[in-house]
């Protein structure tokens, strides 16, 4: 599925891209609708005029009622297939987008951030999902003033000139205004990803907020900020395209002046079609407000379309075959293994706001069937040491090797499977995702060592609730970690929320149950008290790993 960008680095080019199959049908239909809707004016002025002198026509009935049908019909098919184009555009974007987030990497996604992923699928693909209409009636509208401007050019050669330079002279006007507003439109996207990402944080940071007014207010402040600045920048760019609109549109009535008022005095045969070239540009002056109107639409459609390319190129930059991404035939099985180890592993962490963190050098080997407690304190590498070895954070420096055999990228993702992991900031997915059809019994007794049974049922391959407290949801994570079977579990402060009863059954039980049955445990924990139950302990220290004595 190729990217948006390839090709297609405007709307415009999405447009003619996209419509490529159907492009020559659509034309087809607009350019009869737009005759069709032509000559309707040219019908009416006719049998007008043959009315004035006392004589009617069926013959021009029928020529309307004909350019009539026409009209409705081929703008009904071309409108239908422009908006299939545009729809159908947008699910493939979100797909794409979709497909390109999976195979990306956890250190990418970071640094593109959530808040903008969000809104090129929702807010930018919804701006071009609705512009297929808009595309038919701007290019409807054109072929109406391009047949009726040759009925005014038939009528009067000075009043098509008049009529031609009052319009190049509208759009010129408007054009001026598209550099400016195309900048505060950038502008505004990236306020609006602001205001997305505060609001994230209003929603869930609720809790946090209720209970300190102070945080709350901190946090109003600069929401209002946001908003307002969207507003002003919003406010800029509306008044600037509404003035020249409205400039361009005031063109217009002065070009019926002067038609009225100007040109029979300068041409004295030019009085036997007045009212036919007045009727026939009052006509067009809607078409034409409408393509002047349809201006800051189309600007805001580009800069919709540049959102999503920047975001596909970015998601492209660390992941340049996404692009032929397509649907696993079959999930590698986990493999076993013996010894998995570090060796002079570095990583180092660089966030936008200018702050590092760096782990290692660390050489560290980790035997099948052990469990192995990492603990140091907030901020000593615990959580990134888990990662890097899960394979989500790649290594700066230094190997990942299982069986002494180092980890390539082409062995990273099977690598991968033989983790199943619970994050501190863990997901719960409601379905049951890479679980359809498990084991019913083993589920049922799993949710019953986690003290969730009262708590939690499986509908139809979905958990009938996540409405938990932390501590359950942990535990439902485990239950779901525990279903997936992989050889080496990774948890990160997984007793952290939980009952002393709970987590005496967790360190006592349940981690040696599973030693016993050959899963091979690494978990971050503060629990000293338990240290006793680990085999090994590894002791992290301002990015640095050592042994301890357990």
């Amino acid at each position: 599925m190729p990217s948006i960008s390839r090709g297609a680095t405007t709307f415009a080019d999405l447009v003619k891209r996209e419509s490529a199959g159907v492009r020559r049908r659509i034309i087809t239909t607009s350019a009869i609708s737009g005759f069709a809707n032509a000559a309707i004016l040219a019908i009416i002025n006719v049998a007008a005029q043959s009315a004035a002198y006392g004589t009617t026509s069926l013959r021009y009935f029928l020529m309307f009622v004909i350019a009539m049908v026409l009209y409705i019909v081929c703008l009904r098919v071309s409108s239908r297939e422009m908006s299939r184009v545009m729809v159908d555009v947008v699910h493939r974007i979100r797909v794409r987008v979709a497909d390109k987030v999976q195979a990306s990497e956890l250190l990418v996604l970071e640094h593109i951030g959530k808040s903008r992923i969000i809104n090129a699928v929702t807010q930018e693909a919804t701006i071009i999902a609705g512009s297929g209409g808009n595309i038919i009636s701007g290019l409807q509208a054109s072929i109406v003033v391009f047949f009726a401007s040759f009925y005014i050019a038939w009528l009067s050669l000075p009043a098509f000139f008049l009529t031609l330079l009052t319009a190049v002279a509208g759009i010129v006007i408007v054009q001026q205004s598209r550099a400016l507003s195309r900048r505060w439109l950038k502008a505004t996207k990236s306020k609006e990803v602001d205001f997305l990402n505060y609001t994230t944080h209003a929603i869930e940071g609720f809790k946090e907020t209720k209970i300190n007014a102070r945080r709350r207010a901190d946090l109003r402040a600069d929401l209002h900020q946001s908003s307002a600045e969207i507003t002003e920048l919003r406010l800029k760019t509306e008044n600037l395209m509404t003035g020249n609109t409205i400039i361009a549109q005031s063109a217009f009535y002065v070009l019926i002046a002067s038609v009225v008022f100007v040109l029979p005095r300068l041409i004295p045969t030019y009085t036997d079609v007045i009212i036919e070239i007045t009727t026939a540009i009052l006509f067009i002056i809607g078409p034409l407000r409408l393509i002047i109107g349809l201006v800051p639409y189309f600007v805001m459609c580009d800069e919709a379309t540049r959102a999503i390319v920047s975001l596909e190129e970015a998601l492209d930059e660390h992941h340049p075959d996404a692009n032929g991404l397509a649907p696993p035939t079959g999930l590698p099985a986990p493999a076993r293994f013996d010894t998995l180890a570090l060796r002079d592993v570095t990583f180092a962490y660089n966030a936008d706001n200018g702050e590092s963190f760096a782990i290692g050098p660390i050489s560290l080997e980790v035997r099948a069937g052990e469990i192995v407690f990492i603990i140091g304190g907030n901020g000593s590498g615990k959580s990134t040491l888990l990662k890097v070895l899960a394979g989500l954070y790649p290594p700066d420096a230094g190997h990942l090797l299982v069986d002494g055999e180092p980890v390539t990228d082409a062995d990273l993702q099977r690598y991968r499977e033989l983790f199943a992991a619970i994050f501190a900031d863990f997901h719960l997915f409601e379905r049951l995702y890479g679980l359809f059809g498990s084991d019913e019994r083993l589920m049922t007794d799993l949710l019953a060592d986690m003290q969730l049974s009262d708590k939690v049922r499986v509908e139809q391959d979905r958990w009938s609730t996540l409405d938990l407290s932390t501590g359950q949801r942990k535990r439902l994570a485990l239950v779901v970690s525990l279903l997936d079977r992989k050889p080496l579990l990774v948890f990160d402060e997984l007793a952290a929320d939980q009952d002393p009863e709970f987590r005496q059954f967790l360190y006592e039980v349940l981690l040696p149950r599973l030693r016993d049955q050959g899963t091979t445990i690494i978990a971050a924990t503060h629990d000293d008290r338990y240290f006793h139950v680990a085999d090994r302990v590894i002791k992290m220290e301002y990015g640095k790993a050592s042994y301890v004595e357990s």
